[in-house]
């Protein structure tokens, strides 16, 4: 079964960093949401990194091609990972590890090296990449360059990591002194953790 994807999956406020949300969890284990390339697909139709036609595409070349659709999975969870380690080991101060920021150098200069530039960058994507250009590795291609343009801009300063679970997102608030991915899940479950261990001292 293709898994579903509610708004309350779409709290960090920048494809790329969604992306790294894709999986799941109350605490910091990282638990994955994404079973299957039909789920990545599910994934970034919701997140309309795809079209419905494209996503329909995908589907089909998935098909038709198994064993293709499970490499550009696990292409697609290891980009994740990397830039997730990577980000996380910013926000909270730590050292990252050079394996990381380089497959997030790769994945980067991949997806620029297929991508074209648009004919109006000013609205819409300023790269463009379809099917027809790399197939399956699509939706890892275009949060490639949605990365790129994350590491570009000033949202960079904003990357915040949640206290309760692994999840990154973008803090606009200005103090940037946001602590949970959202208080309707994580800030909520922190504040009856603290409720219940009050009761039971």
């Amino acid at each position: 079964m293709t898994a579903q994807w509610s708004p309350e999956a779409f709290v960090g406020g920048h494809p790329a960093l969604d992306f790294t949300n894709t999986v799941g969890g109350f605490l910091r284990e990282r638990l994955e949401r994404v079973a299957t390339y039909a789920d990545l697909v599910a994934w970034a139709r919701a997140a309309e990194v795809l079209a419905g036609a494209e996503a329909a595409e995908l589907v089909a070349l998935a098909d038709a091609d198994p064993d293709g659709a499970a490499a550009a999975l696990d292409e697609a969870r290891a980009q994740r990972e990397a830039l997730h380690r990577w980000l996380a080991a910013a926000v909270t101060g730590e050292e990252s590890d050079d394996g990381d920021r380089a497959r997030v150098a790769r994945d980067v200069t991949e997806a620029h090296g297929v991508a074209r530039p648009a004919p109006d960058p000013t609205r819409g994507p300023a790269w463009l990449v379809a099917v027809a250009d790399v197939g399956l590795a699509l939706p890892a291609r275009r949060l490639a360059l949605a990365t790129a343009g994350l590491l570009a801009s000033e949202e960079r300063h904003r990357i915040g990591l949640c206290g309760r679970c692994s999840w990154l997102f973008l803090d606009p608030s200005p103090s940037r002194r946001r602590r949970w991915c959202s208080m309707a899940t994580c800030g909520n479950r922190a504040k009856a953790a603290r409720h219940h261990a009050r009761g039971s001292g």
